[in-house]
C-alpha cells in the first residue's frame, strides 16, 4: 500500500482488498472487531471491521455476504 510520494495515514484504518494479510505485522489471523458508530454506515459498502491477532491493527475487509454479528 506504499507508494513513492503517498503514504496511508496511521489515524486512518486500512482496508484489506485483495491480500487478507496484516501490512504491518504480516499476520493472516483476524478475529472480529467491535462495532463503532460509523460501522453500519460501513457495512452498507459491504465493509465488515476486523481486527489482526498479533498487533491488535484494526482493518475493513470487502465481504460479499451480509455483515451479520455472530
Amino acid at each position: 500500500m506504499s507508494s513513492p510520494g503517498r503514504n496511508w495515514p496511521d489515524w486512518l484504518t486500512h482496508p484489506l482488498w485483495i491480500r487478507r494479510k496484516c501490512p504491518r505485522c504480516n499476520s493472516v489471523k483476524f478475529k472480529q472487531a467491535e462495532l463503532r458508530a460509523f460501522d453500519g454506515l460501513l457495512a452498507m459498502f459491504a465493509l465488515r471491521p476486523v481486527r489482526c491477532t498479533f498487533c491488535w491493527r484494526r482493518y475493513y475487509w470487502i465481504t460479499l455476504r451480509g455483515a451479520s454479528a455472530g
